[in-house]
């Protein structure tokens, strides 16, 4: 699915797609919400074509535009990588949609918000795409600048550790219970 997106992302093009999996639940409901994912370093001599152009305009008509916004409908405009942008990214042959952990340098760790296994670990280079905007948690409409969706990715980096105690912590509850219903049947 996303092999498309890479080729329309080399060609600076701003793209729309459905999130495909689970791995970004609970910001992106798998087939329910979509996102636009722009290059992240556009080069000088690409001009956006009118589909990309109404596509940008309709998404930035229907956000509150009262905000200051990165306008990425211009070549010379370099997107910047910063810390809790989800970006699309190539990790070992795959190519995943992920939220930036850390950054060191041009060092990038990355996870889901539905996974607590290790970092998956990139470049700068490795990066395709970053996304600017879509629909989030069912339908709502958000801008990647947007005050609302940078508290929530704070907070949901924020909150990591404590997240992953309390499930932990659950498991260790209900293991105790799950032996003896297994013991009943």
């Amino acid at each position: 699915m996303f092999e498309d997106i890479t080729q329309q992302l080399s060609e600076g093009r701003i793209v729309r797609t459905t999130i495909p999996d689970e791995s970004m639940k609970p910001a992106f409901k798998a087939g329910v919400d979509y996102v636009l994912i722009a290059p992240v370093r556009p080069t000088e001599d690409v001009t956006h074509n009118k589909e990309d152009e109404h596509l940008l305009q309709r998404h930035q008509a229907i956000c509150d535009t009262r905000r200051k916004r990165r306008d990425v409908s211009k070549g010379s405009d370099r997107m910047t990588i910063r810390r809790r942008d989800v970006v699309l990214f190539r990790h070992e042959g795959k190519i995943l949609l992920h939220r930036i952990v850390h950054v060191w340098g041009t060092l990038l760790l990355l996870r889901g918000d539905n996974c607590y296994g290790p970092y998956e670990r990139a470049t700068v280079s490795d990066v395709l795409g970053i996304v600017i905007g879509g629909t989030w948690r069912g339908g709502r409409r958000f801008k990647a600048s947007s005050r609302v969706w940078r508290g929530f990715s704070r907070f949901w980096t924020g909150s990591y550790r404590s997240r992953l105690w309390s499930r932990k912590s659950l498991h260790i509850l209900r293991k105790p219970f799950r032996h003896s219903a297994r013991k009943q049947a």
